[in-house]
């Protein structure tokens, strides 16, 4: 997991700053709020104490504060046309131990919060005490109505004689009368319904600081960040590290080339020459000694370089490769064998523009290493393969396949300025390279350069791209296949190698290149210290 998260440490650094910018945005563009509450007394005295019952009945608190008529008197209160509006602006909760009420009033500024806790509060009160005075009233008239009774029930009773009847229904009047008082006075000592504590302008806004919420885009990044690199790495399927290379495909890992600075800008072509000294030079001797041990008891073997795609450094492998072998003293000769995009003459900063080279050489010895009643042979296409077709050359006892003198063959041989080390450019480009080494004249070729060199090196185009190298490999030794860190595709390296294996072009092993953990630069640091 540690790995995974280091190897996918920028994708989280990126979540990080994605979410923090969000929080800073949201910050700013939020606009504040503010809370301010009242606090209001619901229940009377009396019926909190319980010395006095009253049939009067508070209306339920919070459904009242919502009401069209104390919505009203608070938009009069605040000068609001809209009550509806300042509905959402209010709430209110009842402490169910001393039945106060708490009304709290929310706006962007700390006054108008303020305004809003204190109208609605104010309003609220107004309305229960209106409610508990109508009750009043009702209690007033109809003891006035009991009373007028027992004054008419008096005045028709005799004075001196007892009406049994008259006076139980004086008794009963009476009895009314008092538990009226006794209600009525309950409702009046518990007036008025009164704001006990006013609301008070906040000091500050409420919901998350500006810090508080960096934080929170801090964690969320990371949490984010973690998780997108968890998901990337489960469907992922480039090469990153050795393992994964060896495990993709059967064939002997002959190196890994560190990432260099120099050369990913354009500064050095050549590490071996230009940064002798060096990480990536110190892996490109290691690839040379792994090829060596590989190939011994080989005589003058030719190695194919490829990669399955454009851009893995395959061309830039083989420059630095033929380099090494050529600095050990061996005689070497490097061919640019990728019609479609030959860049091999401008690592060795050559000018092959015009120059003949392996298409010429390919398309002169044709009809001459052709058994007859084989194919015809080529048109002549420039002054290249003319001069490529006034050379010498004999058959041999093979059956048609022709060996060139060195002086003509030589003719179209590049020095690269570096001792033992010659090229062979790419010659005329043409539009069917791939029936060119299928043709009879490659052969010869190959079997030449054998004779001038102890080792051939052939970059060829990426196997995915072009039929050329699958065709051309299974006239060398095998092939070397070059894959870029973080870029090639596992099922990409598979399918090079099967098609490869497939031609009859055994691989050689797998060099692994752009790698950012490299061992090399132990070894450099500890061989070169000063």
């Amino acid at each position: 997991m540690l790995h995974t998260l280091w190897k996918r440490k920028l994708t989280i650094v990126v979540s990080v700053i994605v979410a923090v910018a969000a929080a800073l945005a949201y910050a700013k563009l939020a606009t504040p709020s503010y809370q301010s509450s009242a606090l209001v007394q619901v229940s009377s005295p009396s019926q909190s104490s319980g010395s006095t019952t009253s049939s009067f009945t508070l209306p339920d608190p919070v459904q009242e504060l919502s009401s069209t008529p104390v919505q009203l008197a608070a938009a009069k209160a605040l000068h609001d046309p809209s009550p509806q509006a300042l509905a959402g602006q209010v709430t209110g909760t009842v402490d169910p131990t001393t039945g106060a009420m708490t009304v709290t009033g929310t706006g962007p500024t700390a006054e108008q919060a303020q305004a809003v806790a204190k109208a609605f509060s104010e309003a609220y009160v107004a309305k229960v005490q209106a409610l508990a005075q109508l009750q009043v009233d009702k209690y007033t008239v109809a003891l006035s109505q009991v009373n007028g009774k027992i004054a008419t029930l008096q005045s028709q009773e005799s004075p001196g004689s007892t009406n049994t009847l008259v006076t139980a229904q004086i008794s009963a009047l009476t009895q009314t009368a008092s538990t009226l008082e006794a209600a009525q006075s309950a409702i009046q000592i518990g007036m008025p319904y009164a704001v006990i504590q006013v609301a008070a302008t906040p000091g500050s806004s409420t919901g998350l600081t500006t810090p508080k919420l960096i934080a929170l885009g801090i964690v969320a990044g990371l949490l984010v960040g973690c998780g997108i690199a968890f998901v990337r790495e489960q469907f992922d399927d480039r090469i990153r590290v050795n393992p994964d290379l060896g495990s993709t495909v059967d064939g002997t890992v002959l190196g890994e080339l560190p990432e260099d600075t120099d050369v990913k800008k354009g500064l050095v072509s050549l590490s071996l020459v230009q940064a002798p000294q060096s990480a990536l030079a110190e892996a490109v001797r290691d690839l040379r000694t792994s090829l060596r041990v590989l190939l011994v008891g080989e005589q003058s073997p030719i190695v194919t370089v490829t990669s399955p795609e454009p851009g893995d450094g395959k061309t830039f492998v083989t420059a630095n490769l033929a380099v090494s072998w050529a600095l050990t003293g061996s005689r070497v000769i490097v061919v640019s064998a990728d019609f479609r995009r030959p860049r091999l003459e401008e690592a060795f900063g050559l000018d092959s523009m015009g120059v003949p080279g392996l298409s010429d050489l390919i398309k002169a010895n044709w009809k001459l290493a052709e058994p007859e009643g084989g194919r015809p042979e080529p048109a002549a296409d420039d002054a290249g393969g003319t001069a490529a077709r006034s050379g010498r050359a004999h058959s041999d006892a093979a059956g048609g396949r022709v060996a060139f003198e060195d002086a003509s063959f030589g003719s179209h041989l590049m020095e690269t300025g570096i001792d033992g080390l010659q090229l062979l450019p790419v010659g005329t480009l043409l539009d069917n390279p791939s029936e060119l080494f299928d043709s009879p004249g490659m052969q010869p070729v190959l079997d030449h350069l054998r004779l001038l060199a102890d080792i051939v090196l052939l970059d060829t185009p990426p196997v995915l791209v072009a039929p050329d190298t699958a065709i051309l490999g299974g006239l060398t030794h095998g092939a070397i296949v070059v894959a870029a860190e973080g870029r090639t595709d596992k099922g990409d390296l598979e399918r090079t190698a099967n098609r490869l294996e497939a031609t009859g072009c055994p691989v050689l092993g797998l060099v692994l290149n752009h790698v950012r953990h490299a061992t090399a630069g132990n070894y450099q640091a500890y061989a070169y210290r000063r």
